[in-house]
């Protein structure tokens, strides 16, 4: 069975209305994204707040805490990422051999 490829009015049709598509699920997909930051944040906030009110301080401090510990862990993957890169650069270089 051949088939050749067609062009025409009825294929043109069918791209945009793929095009359209996937760029509607691209759209949804951001606002998913968006949804779920926010969604984290208020949980975060809701867990700060009881943190606050076990520990008996504000709740500024709780989230200066946690803003500190976030930073950390940054910190602390780029710090593995830089070791790691630099520890392969290392294991890749070729000894100098000199000729005698």
């Amino acid at each position: 069975m051949n088939v050749e490829p067609r062009t025409g009015p009825e294929f043109d049709a069918v791209v945009d209305a793929l095009r359209s598509v996937i760029q509607e699920q691209m759209e949804d997909l951001r606002e998913i994204d968006q949804l779920s930051e926010a969604s984290f944040r208020l949980w975060l906030n809701k867990v700060a707040g009881r943190l606050a009110a076990v520990a008996g301080v504000s709740v500024a401090r709780v989230s200066a805490f946690i803003d500190d510990l976030a930073s950390i862990a940054a910190h602390m993957v780029e710090t593995g990422k830089r070791s790691y890169r630099e520890a392969y650069r290392k294991a890749r270089r070729i000894p100098n051999v000199s000729t005698g």
